[in-house]
């Protein structure tokens, strides 16, 4: 029995779990779909390169901040922050370059000395912006004191909401004359989602001023945000549970008391309930009150308002996000890690209007980042681009399975990142050149992941009707529940760290925002890992070899059983003190688990790797994933580079038990001949086909990648299941080469 359940890890939902256990000592188990923590502060690697799907940069967390102190609590001081380069945006438009400095008075001066016929609307812009951003911040207080407490907040909120409560574009209309000048004040419009005309001046004010002292970022990236809260966690009973898909929360006597739950780390989904007094939900309004409570009944009744209200603010933002792998730095094209908002046009609404053009590849604005940079990660240079988008655009795709939507969707992704890439080469000449890999991830990549409807990752729309609602914060008309995140608090990573502080307060009751501030002030204390806690388990290396200059065969015994594995799944090993790293299981024995894990990279499971000896000791998580044989009688033919080879050797086991190993085929590609890891390897198919792209394959093999192997490889596309696994770009181009000749069935893991 726990004391609070947590539905999902976001940001959020970990500042609630972190302060209920350090501040009160509850037990907590936070439960994700996802097999990463993390939710939107996740991160997905590549080849060792990785990328921050949410968390592009953070403002207001300088030393002595309030937000900088929970950070500081719940990490234990473990997270640490890098502050971006003194100009952190620069503002693209036709014939205008902005470059926006870390100081309110120099950004101020800067924007008087462009536009100096509009000195005394600048000064006085500033001014609305500071009462605004204090307007909205009584929205946090009142989700955070006690409930007798939080009417005489929201009677101050009504008596003072002057220009809060309009639209950001009527503000600027009526304010400024010069449409350059109303564009640049409105740029960072994508940091909460809503263009001008649909934007509440509140949202646009609390970003503006968010965001007037710089930017920071996490150092190492944001994947440590949620690894560095997990030991306060941990350390008081609690737990992180991955891939536990919340599907309904358990009403008693009109009270929430638990949740349903889908456990997805075996092949099969397996359903369990887990009761708890308290339970938050982290997963947004929409989803909570029209998936996971009752729509009917005492409850539907009780909700009804809400859920009318919901609807009437219209649906929030999307976007598609190109993910770039760069040769060699940014820095030699003079990029320091700053944030660049180009635009076409002066126009934002139009703009965010431009799904058609977007699709067809001239989008009208993006943002662009460099995560390697401002992370301080720069064995692996990155970049992305991101642009809103419809999700409607996607609706054809959608409910098919992730990975075979087919060459027209391919097609599309393929159309859309160029020209992102195109238009953020207008501003950042020789970036395009730069490139070494790239991958795009649409509306329904972010809906698969979080289970937000239409991959709308800023939750419910920041519109004036949002604001002047009075949505209840965390507090909701169901006892024992409460919200957590951007719907209990406010849009981004530190909106919706507020949300969680609220949620935890209210969980507390009357004493909660007290217990808290108190402990806020007393400061961070470290807290020990804890050894095991959830699904990880204590493990111990007793076997390691080299089979070639860069690929390693170790093995694991687990200190527990394993149970549910099914051939091709993956296993989570920590590699380092908060960096865990995902390894796909080469083969599972009662206890012990095989990997084939390669070095090449140089991260830090590299060298985690290269230095571990037998007798040492780690943890590790498993098992994970959905990458499994599918039983449907096609011919499967496997596809690897490398240790991609890995998960299907177990494969290979179980279609040899099955009698089905003399059907299969396997593509393997290396280098050269010395590369070859599946010699003396049994069983295999009874077709191999060894690709050399570097020297003479051995009797029977093919000269050339793997690649161009398959486009010459005979198959019926109805009849014939394709595996791929092994480096990115493999993965992308052979998927590409194969819905090209009219494959399928096209099956891969991506952590």
């Amino acid at each position: 029995m726990y004391d609070v359940i947590v539905i999902g890890s976001g940001i959020g939902g970990m500042t609630a779990a972190g302060l209920l256990a350090g501040v009160a000592g509850k037990k907590v188990l936070v439960l994700e779909k996802h097999t990463e923590p993390g939710g939107l502060t996740h991160v997905f690697r590549r080849d060792g390169a990785s990328w921050d799907v949410g968390l592009h940069y953070v403002g207001d967390v300088a030393p002595g901040t309030q937000p900088r102190a929970v950070f500081d609590y719940l990490s234990g001081g473990r997270l640490q922050w890098s502050r971006m380069p003194e100009v952190f945006e620069r503002f693209v438009y036709p014939g205008l370059d902005f470059a926006v400095p870390s100081d309110p008075v120099r950004f101020r001066d800067r924007l008087i000395e462009t536009f100096p016929e509009e000195a005394r609307a600048i000064r006085r812009y500033f001014r609305d912006v500071h009462r605004a951003a204090r307007w909205a911040m009584l929205g946090f207080v009142r989700g955070m004191v006690p409930g007798p407490v939080a009417p005489l907040v929201g009677l101050a909120q009504r008596l003072t909401a002057g220009a809060a409560v309009h639209s950001t574009g009527d503000y600027l209309k009526r304010r400024i004359r010069s449409p350059q000048l109303r564009a640049l004040l409105a740029s960072q419009w994508g940091d909460y989602g809503l263009p001008p005309g649909r934007s509440a001046f509140a949202i646009h004010a609390m970003i503006v001023s968010h965001y007037l002292r710089g930017g920071w970022f996490p150092v190492g990236g944001s994947a440590h945000v949620a690894r560095s809260f997990e030991a306060g966690i941990e350390r008081a009973g609690g737990a992180i549970r991955v891939a536990q898909e919340v599907v309904d929360i358990v009403i008693e006597g009109g009270r929430a008391v638990g949740v349903r739950v889908r456990d997805r780390r075996g092949p099969e989904p397996r359903e369990s309930i887990y009761r708890a007094p308290v339970i938050i939900s982290n997963v947004g309004a929409r989803l909570t009150f029209e998936k996971l409570l009752p729509t009917t009944g005492a409850v539907g009744a009780a909700t009804a308002d809400l859920r009318r209200l919901m609807d009437s603010l219209g649906e929030g933002a999307s976007a598609v996000t190109l993910y770039l792998r760069l040769r060699e730095s940014a820095r030699t094209l003079g990029v320091r890690g700053e944030n660049y908002w180009i635009n076409t046009g002066l126009d934002h609404d139009a703009a965010a209007a431009g799904t058609e053009a977007l699709l067809g590849g001239s989008p009208g604005s993006i943002y662009v980042s460099f995560p390697s940079l401002k992370s301080g990660e720069e064995r692996f240079h990155t970049a992305e681009v991101i642009a809103f988008v419809d999700q409607h655009a996607f609706d054809p795709w959608r409910g098919q399975p992730r990975g075979q939507r087919g060459a027209d969707y391919s097609a599309l992704k393929e159309r859309v990142g160029a020209g992102l890439l195109r238009l953020a080469e207008t501003a950042i000449p020789g970036l395009t050149a730069l490139v070494a890999y790239s991958e795009l991830s649409t509306p329904l990549t972010v809906e698969h992941y979080t289970s937000h409807p239409g991959g709308e990752f800023y939750g419910l729309p920041a519109t004036p009707d949002r604001y002047r609602s009075g949505l209840p914060g965390p507090r909701t008309p169901v006892p024992g529940l409460f919200l957590s995140g951007q719907d209990a608090g406010c849009l981004g990573i530190v909106g919706a760290m507020m949300g969680g502080m609220g949620a935890a307060c209210q969980a507390l009751g009357s004493r909660g925002y007290p217990l808290i501030q108190a402990a806020l002030r007393a400061g961070a204390t470290r807290a020990p890992v804890v050894s095991t806690a959830g699904d990880k388990q204590g493990a111990v290396l007793i076997a390691k070899s080299r089979l070639t200059l860069d690929i390693w065969a170790l093995e694991f015994e687990a200190a527990g059983s394993v149970a549910g594995y099914a051939p091709g799944q993956f296993a989570r090993l920590e590699v380092g003190e908060g960096e865990w790293r995902d390894y796909s299981i080469a083969g599972l024995e009662g206890n012990r688990v095989r990997f084939l894990i390669s070095t090449r990279t140089g991260g830090h499971g590299s060298r985690f790797i290269e230095n571990v000896p037998p007798g040492a000791r780690t943890r590790i998580e498993l098992p994970l994933g959905n990458y499994t044989l599918a039983a449907d009688g096609r011919d499967p033919v496997f596809v690897a580079t490398g240790t991609g080879l890995a998960p299907f050797l177990p494969m290979f086991r179980q279609l040899a038990a099955e009698g089905r190993l003399d059907r299969a085929v396997l593509l393997f590609g290396c280098r050269t001949s010395e590369e070859d890891i599946t010699a003396g390897l049994d069983p295999l198919p009874a077709r191999v086909v060894r690709c050399v792209s570097r020297g003479q394959p051995s009797a029977g093999g093919f000269a050339g990648r793997v690649t161009a192997a398959l486009a010459a490889f005979d198959f019926d596309p109805e009849r014939t299941d394709f595996y791929l696994c092994g480096s990115s770009a493999m993965v992308a181009d052979a998927r590409q080469v194969l819905e090209q000749r009219g494959a399928r069935h096209l099956f891969t893991e991506s952590y």
